[in-house]
């Protein structure tokens, strides 16, 4: 079986294969090979938790492919950093395995060992500095868990976009004819979150070609339609 693989390890790889560089425009090149992996891990029965951490990363990535795909979306302050923190790891991630190659090599030479003989008869024991107490541990424990709480939070918006976007497809194919309609028809009314993934679950049935888009112009509304023969 393929060895595991971290998402930002996974996502690093999908960049390299295709010899670019991490920018903006790139990670949103990369989404549609990173969500093909992450349908196999849900295939395979992994742990829920592994398939956790893919899910933050496909939110962020599914944003940057969805600014990409529609310009005049605005983002968040929030989301235009958590966009950036993405590429600032992925970077960092790139220079650590360049020096993995020294790593590798210096960890099979002679370790070096250096021992306090007077602390060798004492028992293991936890000494906090003198100005901790119980109460600075508990603040400090509180403040860990909500950085976690945080990190977990994505996942479940996540899911409930990946469902969605399934769901999206199979009701805007379903609406369609081959009579050509308005993409605003479809818009009309909803959020940007839902205009996204109705916007992404379009994209998805052109690219299987099950219907067909047409804009006369710039600026000029999509129409869209089913293709002929059978579905």
């Amino acid at each position: 079986m393929e060895h595991y693989q971290g998402p930002i390890a996974k996502l690093l790889e999908l960049i390299e294969e295709k010899k670019l560089e991490i920018t903006f425009v790139n990670l949103a090149e990369v989404t549609g090979s990173f969500f093909e992996y992450l349908k196999k891990l849900e295939a395979e029965n992994k742990d829920h938790s592994l398939v956790a951490d893919f899910l933050v990363i496909a939110s962020k990535l599914l944003l940057i492919k969805s600014k990409v795909l529609l310009p005049t979306l605005p983002l968040t302050d929030e989301e235009e950093t958590d966009i950036k923190d993405l590429e600032a790891r992925l970077r960092l991630y790139q220079e650590l395995k360049k020096a993995q190659i020294h790593i590798k090599s210096g960890w099979h030479a002679a370790p070096v060992s250096l021992s306090r003989e007077f602390l060798m008869a004492k028992a293991p024991a936890f000494y906090p500095p003198g100005k901790v107490g119980p109460n600075e541990l508990k603040s400090g424990l509180q403040n860990l868990l909500g950085e976690i709480e945080k990190f977990l939070k994505p996942v479940v918006r996540v899911k409930n976009e990946i469902v969605n976007l399934k769901a999206k497809i199979e009701e805007i194919f379903s609406r369609l004819t081959e009579k050509p309609v308005g993409f605003g028809k479809f818009k009309d009314g909803k959020g940007k979150s839902e205009i996204v993934v109705l916007f992404l679950a379009i994209l998805h049935l052109i690219r299987e070609q099950l219907i067909s888009a047409d804009q006369p112009g710039g600026f000029e509304e999509i129409t869209i339609a089913r293709n002929g023969g059978p579905a």
